[in-house]
């Protein structure tokens, strides 16, 4: 039983890194998307 709570305990440390991550990628994109003022022309490459 002592695997099952050690990989319990991995998997929330994973998520919880991933949820940080993601939150801190929604906030810079906020930022970066206010300081825009204009729409952006994208070539095809760059759209992918």
């Amino acid at each position: 039983m002592n695997w099952k709570r050690r990989l319990a305990t991995l998997s929330g440390s994973v998520d919880q890194e991933l949820f940080l991550r993601n939150e801190y990628l929604v906030t810079e994109n906020r930022i970066l998307k206010n300081q825009i003022k204009r729409r952006l022309q994208l070539t095809d490459p760059e759209h992918r």
